[in-house]
């Protein structure tokens, strides 16, 4: 939540504004500074975001129902505009992975300024494998858990004596969570406050312009 005190602005405004006819326009000149800081700060996230986090899949950071960020916009009425993102945990292969080898376990890499670490819990080593349904994944046991329906096709794909542990689809952050993790969030602010005031300074300048 970034908060700026919208009355000491306006006031601001009205202030560096000669005539009465201008004075009138300050909420506009308010509010049209906000949107266009709010839709800047924006793609300066899934910049941000992109360079914190080793994502292959770097559409998802735009693409909305993935958690890619929309403007909501603010109005004379209401001057507050809002950066909203809601969206589902990525697969782990949306990052930089590298698939398992002979003993090892799959290894993936989520910040850019990590390395790449393998993906294991105990004696549990992550792997990938491909679903009946076409998807690939990384995936571990995931026990006590057992399959109960679909063994005698699991033994028929896999084998008389494949593991009928149930397995689970590793997860990364979610779009949300890259967005608005704090290296990413504390750049967001700072932008803010140098956009707006820039924002602001500039639709002064048109009007006192046609003075």
């Amino acid at each position: 939540m970034i908060r700026i005190d919208v009355e000491g602005e306006l006031e601001k405004i009205i202030q560096r504004l000669n005539r009465l006819p201008d004075q009138i326009a300050a909420p506009n000149i308010l509010k049209n500074a906000i949107n266009s800081t709010a839709r800047k700060v924006r793609k300066q996230l899934v910049k941000d975001a992109k360079g914190e986090y080793a994502v292959k899949n770097t559409k998802a950071l735009k693409d909305e129902s993935q958690g890619g960020p929309k403007v909501l916009t603010a109005t004379t009425a209401n001057m507050s505009a809002a950066i909203q993102s809601r969206g589902p945990m990525q697969d782990i292969m949306a990052f930089m992975t590298r698939p398992n080898q002979g003993t090892g376990a799959a290894a993936a890499k989520v910040l850019a300024s990590g390395g790449m670490k393998p993906l294991e819990k105990g004696n549990l080593k992550a792997f990938v494998t491909t679903f009946a349904s076409g998807h690939t994944a990384i995936v571990q046991r995931d026990p006590p858990k057992q399959y109960g329906s679909g063994r005698s096709a699991r033994a028929g794909r896999y084998g008389a004596n494949a593991d009928m542990t149930r397995i689970k689809k590793l997860l990364s952050p979610a779009v949300p969570h890259m967005l608005g993790s704090e290296a990413v969030r504390t750049q967001a602010e700072q932008l803010t406050y140098e956009t707006l005031h820039a924002e602001i300074d500039k639709r002064i300048a048109k009007v006192l312009g046609r003075a």
